[in-house]
């Protein structure tokens, strides 16, 4: 295309020139067809016409050496610019190889480690599951009834013992109200416990209310003992008795 457009540039320069030199050089024919003698004739016009017509063919010779010395640029920026898109083109396909290469690493990498991974023995998952009927269900759920049952058996204990210790102050109140206010044993009592505590005094006392307990503890035992002795005797006593009766009398 480009060097159309100039073989069509030259054309019409060429042409161009052989109109000058035919205006310059051509004689003049005469009505008759033979050539006359030269006639002194006003060039000047012609002179100015060829002066024109030289300085613009000038002109369009620089524009046609600027035209060419343009496409001789432009030619080669386009060379540059084709250099330019193949090392492009270049690097690009070498990246794109390179990340082949890459993938292709990766992909024997993953392939190892699931040819390994398959190799190797798997590890058992072990799940623990709430069920009723497990034996550790049950021992759980026994202990827990068990520690139920202790605790509530600890705290009635303790509810007992604080209703006695509450029955005792009772009636202890209630004595100190029946006795006289001057009696000796209410005096050491609030005298030794409240007013001028001494455990001395409080450990003699609390080990001969012991023993008095004890012993009072015991006569009941020996008491109903003997009741129960006295019954078993009068029960045999009528056994005894019975027999007798039932014996038949000797003369």
């Amino acid at each position: 295309m480009k060097e159309e457009m100039l073989e069509a540039i030259y054309g019409t320069v060429e042409r161009l020139e052989q109109k000058v030199d035919e205006l310059s050089t051509s004689p003049k024919n005469t009505e008759d067809g033979t050539i006359s003698a030269p006639v002194s004739v006003d060039t000047s016009k012609l002179e100015n016409a060829i002066l024109s017509v030289s300085a613009k063919e000038e002109d369009t010779i620089e524009k046609l050496a600027r035209l060419r010395d343009a496409i001789c640029v432009y030619v080669e920026l386009t060379k540059k610019e084709t250099c330019k898109e193949e090392q492009r083109s270049k690097l690009l396909l070498n990246a794109i190889k390179q990340l082949k290469q890459e993938q292709n690493a990766a992909s024997k990498v993953i392939q190892d480690k699931l040819h390994v991974m398959g190799n190797t023995p798997q590890k058992k998952v072990v799940t623990h599951r709430f069920e009723p009927t497990s034996k550790y269900v049950l021992l759980f759920i026994v202990g827990l009834v068990l520690s139920l049952v202790i605790s509530i058996w600890g705290n009635l204990t303790q509810w007992r013992e604080h209703e006695d210790w509450e029955e005792a102050d009772l009636k202890y109140r209630a004595l100190r109200m029946a006795l006289p206010t001057d009696d000796q044993n209410i005096r050491y009592i609030e005298k030794n416990f409240s007013v001028c505590r001494d455990e001395n005094v409080i450990d003699d006392v609390r080990n001969r209310v012991a023993v008095y307990e004890d012993s009072i503890r015991r006569h009941h035992e020996m008491v109903e003992m003997a009741a129960y002795k006295d019954s078993m005797s009068n029960i045999l006593r009528k056994e005894s008795e019975m027999i007798k009766k039932k014996l038949p009398k000797q003369h």
